[in-house]
């Protein structure tokens, strides 16, 4: 399947396997359309096929094809049944003499099922019988409910209660005197919850009973096998200690490399030889000090996450494998000579919107000027005679605007615009030399009316700073553009010869584009690509490997007679129509937040509006909100006392991102001022995400002094209680943020779409010409597009409204560097051979949260502060290409066509190649 197939641990290791073949091997990813709709009569022939089952895969389908096509298996299809069931698994493990708990079995339903062929495919391979009727076991547990008794057979507490069934992770463990813990697949960051209720065991199916092993250093293992040589195995913290799991910055699993015993190592090999799983993951446990190792369960086909020195070692195994099956003189038919080729869906097209990648927090001051009144005429003119917005960005350019206000002084502003004119001029003088330091200036004219001169009616200055691109966001946009480009060329190499990138005007999303474009043009050897999927095996290779260590010097070179040509990056295409912020919906907009302040604030019940509310919240908005309130009060007390008594320059050696330990308190005085200082019957609901988004920053770049200076005992140690204090925050923030930030682009559904259309309606219609036009043409073509999170939200908000059958409704936050719902478009096509007019064409819509993790104060961090781009997630299944252009086409007749579809003159282009941004490191890099 395509999250399978084209995961990051995939396409690294067959990215390496092709290169390093020099292009003796073609590799094709069949497909998530391919493999569901189409007949197995249909399906790409090769010589080598890895396939493995997950979530909605056929495996029949797949025996199928093997029959019929007789490739030779990575992993044998038909004894991937054996893992569905852990009766099945344990009882192979027996047989193969591996080492298990003990266990006791309750079958209700007549015992494990397995068919004949697959009852003599075992028989025949490892001599083992399976299957068989088993009777229903008498169940009871003695009287002082620490045991369980099965046919007589006792199993004292604690035991773990393990569903049947391998899919099922809802695993129990019962504690002696009472109570237990409920394991589950992860969910964000947990894998376990204590339960003081969990006293007796589950009577609602069939299950194994295991003894619990008390392991060392509460620590699991996962082994990893590719083939019967090669094993690589890493230590985790067990889900049973606190079910608390810590992340990287990938968002996976923190493990530890450990070595395996050559006992350990022999089980491995039986395992993988045992289950037909060349590539197989298995589970154990070690107690005793590590004199005594358990096997607990086989997951079948698993990777190693983020390890480049096992990317290597499975590329040059599995390389290896296909040029011997190659030059078997067994060999059937090479599926390259192959002299029919059946038709076959090809990735045509790529659309994609991106949100900028990672920035600093934004703040700002708002000053509205009375027009009219006299003190004001400075401002007005600064202007200059201008009618729509204006930017003043340079230092000698918001000097007038000091300047302004010593002028506004001198002419009579007095009170409440006295103090708003000194707040003005103090934050001129503190933010001037700040980077991404500016002010707008928004003028208001009234209505045209015949025979008259429109006049200025209000005027705007907001003073804005911070909201700058990040060294962070260099990795990410570089990760993300050499992804994209691995992925492409496993799918499609000739998209990338036809890329057109567009991008906003605004200086973070054009950084953003331009080292995205570097790195998705990049020819190093080290990271590039060649040859697209297919496990089709040309000519073996002259010298083979066999001292298992690292590629280098071995069978492979880097040559890359296969690769993709040198090719320079396209310009960028800057389109403020379509990718800056537009004030169309504005209004509308402030009637959106106006309804949601009732949300958060206490009465009035009746009047608020009906929103998604997490379960796990087992209180009210409003009462979530008073607790942040009291949390950020505490907090602030300790954080000034703290600046009183401790040293805070030397509380953190180093500061990135252009940040000062006065600027991280200014920030957080500004937020105390807005929680604290109000009453919530004033809360403002848009102060949510300026909380949030501060929050996560500080705990990606500035953690050490964010958890010293909240912390009653000056320390920043993240063990001690203050820690759980600032997660207690960072939870409510979050769900407070969940609520309010999807909503600010419209509460019920009519909103939602009108706000879309105002605000995203020309990128909608750019994106579905890109389509249609991908469709008419012979080309293969990538379309990109750089914006901000208003165009994300809104744009897939006309996705959701636009009647399209969606898989998956829930959308998760989306964060910097996302992948928009509607631009992850994918265009498929497939030829029949009779001519243009004998083509089919699908469209698959998928959708990434960004670079994000469920909870960033526990996600581990290296120099880089950066949190890696989530992989897409299917938003819908492969649609035909008319119904997705016609259901997104009846946003178009909400507002009325005009001529005017862009300048007269030719758009702004950039250079990514010559962009300083794009090819210089950052001063403040870790």
């Amino acid at each position: 399947m395509d999250i399978k197939a084209r995961s990051k641990a995939m396409r690294e290791i067959l990215t390496r396997l092709v290169e390093r073949s020099n292009g003796a091997i073609e590799v094709k990813v069949f497909g998530d359309k391919v493999i569901l709709d189409e007949d197995v009569e249909n399906w790409p022939r090769c010589d080598v096929l890895i396939s493995f089952f997950s979530t909605d895969f056929p495996l029949d389908k797949a025996i199928s094809y093997v029959k019929l096509r007789n490739p030779y298996c990575i992993n044998d299809l038909p004894p991937q049944a054996l893992l569905w069931d852990r009766r099945l698994v344990g009882a192979v493990l027996d047989h193969l003499k591996v080492p298990t708990p003990r266990r006791l079995e309750v079958s209700r339903d007549g015992g494990p099922k397995v068919d004949d062929e697959l009852r003599d495919i075992m028989k025949k391979k490892i001599g083992i019988s399976l299957g068989g009727f088993q009777v229903t076991p008498e169940v009871t547990m003695s009287e002082d409910g620490n045991a369980i008794i099965i046919d007589g057979q006792v199993m004292e507490k604690p035991f773990v209660e393990k569903p049947v069934s391998g899919e099922d992770h809802n695993v129990y463990i019962y504690f002696r005197g009472g109570g237990g813990r409920r394991l589950f697949r992860k969910v964000g960051n947990k894998s376990s919850e204590l339960d003081p209720q969990l006293n007796y065991p589950r009577t609602d199916g069939s299950y194994i009973y295991e003894k619990f092993v008390d392991v060392d250093n509460s620590e699991d293992i996962k082994v990893y096998t590719v083939g019967k040589e090669y094993t690589h195995a890493e230590t985790r913290k067990s889900p049973f200690v606190d079910g608390v799991v810590r992340r990287n910055t990938e968002g996976k699993e923190i493990r530890f490399i450990t070595h395996l015993s050559e006992e350990e190592k022999e089980w491995a090999s039986r395992i993988s030889d045992g289950f037909g799983q060349m590539v197989c993951g298995f589970d154990m446990l070690r107690c005793d000090n590590g004199r005594t190792s358990q096997v607990i369960d086989v997951n079948g086909w698993s990777f190693v996450k983020g390890n480049d020195t096992y990317y290597d070692k499975a590329a040059e195994i599995l390389a290896s494998l296909c040029l011997r099956v190659a030059a078997s003189p067994e060999r059937p038919l090479p599926a390259a000579e192959a002299t029919v080729e059946e038709p076959t869906w090809l990735l045509k097209a790529n659309v994609t919107v991106f949100r900028h990648a990672d920035r600093t927090p934004k703040q700002k001051l708002k000053f509205n000027f009375p027009i009219g009144e006299r003190w004001t005429q400075p401002f007005v003119t600064l202007l200059n005679g201008e009618r729509e917005e204006i930017i003043l960005r340079e230092r000698s350019q918001l000097n007038r605007i000091a300047t302004a206000v010593e002028e506004a002084k001198g002419l009579g502003a007095d009170g409440e615009d006295l103090v708003k004119l000194t707040q003005l001029n103090n934050a001129l003088f503190s933010k001037i030399d700040l980077p991404g330091t500016k002010a707008q200036l928004k003028p208001v004219y009234s209505k045209k009316q015949p025979g008259q001169v429109r006049k200025l009616t209000k005027l705007t200055l907001v003073f804005k700073w911070g909201g700058e691109f990040t060294h962070s966001a260099r990795y990410q946009s570089r990760d993300l553009g050499e992804n994209m480009k691995k992925d492409i060329s496993i799918m499609n190499k000739e998209i990338l010869k036809n890329v057109k990138i567009y991008t906003s005007s605004e200086r973070r999303v054009v950084a953003s584009a331009e080292i995205f474009a570097a790195a998705l043009f990049d020819n190093n050897p080290s990271t590039s690509t060649s040859s697209t999927f297919s496990a089709n095996s040309g000519a073996p290779s002259s010298r083979s490997s066999t001292d298992g260590g690292h590629p280098t010097g071995s069978q492979f070179s880097n040559r890359r007679e296969n690769s993709l040509p040198a090719q320079r990056p396209p310009k960028l295409i800057v389109r403020k129509d379509l990718l800056d912020d537009s004030n169309a919906a504005k209004d509308l907009m402030d009637d959106v937040k106006k309804r949601l302040k009732i949300l958060l604030r206490p009465g009035e019940p009746e009047k608020r509006p009906e929103l998604t509310w997490p379960k796990s919240m087992k209180k009210e908005p409003v009462e979530v909100v008073k607790e942040v309130i009291e949390l950020l009060s505490k907090f602030r007390d300790i954080m000034r006392h703290n600046w009183e008594t401790m040293d805070v320059d030397r509380i953190q050696e180093r500061w990135c991102c252009g940040d000062e330990p006065w600027l991280f308190r200014e920030r957080w005085e500004k937020l105390f001022e807005d929680f604290c200082d109000v009453k919530q019957e004033k809360f403002d609901p848009s102060r949510v995400s300026e909380l949030y988004d501060t929050i996560k920053y500080c705990a990606l770049h500035h953690r050490t002094f964010l958890f010293s200076i909240f912390s009653e005992h000056g320390e920043g140690v993240e063990q001690n209680g203050q820690d759980r204090r600032l997660h207690e925050l960072y939870g409510r923030a979050k769900a407070l943020f969940d609520l309010v930030a999807p909503q600010e682009y419209g509460i019920e559904p009519e909103e939602k779409e009108e706000i879309g259309v105002l605000t995203s309606l020309p990128l909608l219609r750019n994106v579905v010409g890109d389509l249609e036009r991908a469709r008419n043409n012979e080309e293969c073509s990538l379309t990109l597009y750089f914006t901000k999170e208003s165009h994300i939200h809104t744009l897939v908000n006309l996705v959701l409204l636009s009647g399209l059958p969606i898989a998956n409704r829930r959308i998760p936050e989306l964060d910097y560097c996302v992948s928009a719902a509607v631009p992850a478009f994918e265009l498929y096509e497939r030829n029949h051979g009779r001519g243009k007019s004998d083509k089919e064409y699908s469209i698959k819509l998928s959708l990434s949260e960004g670079a994000h993790s469920s909870n960033v104060l526990d996600s581990a961090l290296d120099a880089r502060h950066s949190l890696n781009v989530q992989p897409r997630r299917k938003l819908t299944q492969h649609l035909p290409y008319s119904l997705v252009i016609e259901r997104l086409s009846k946003h178009f007749g909400r507002v009325s066509d005009d001529d005017d579809t862009g300048p007269d003159t030719p758009y702004e282009t950039i250079d990514a190649l010559q962009a300083p941004v794009a090819s210089s490191t950052p001063a403040d890099d870790p």
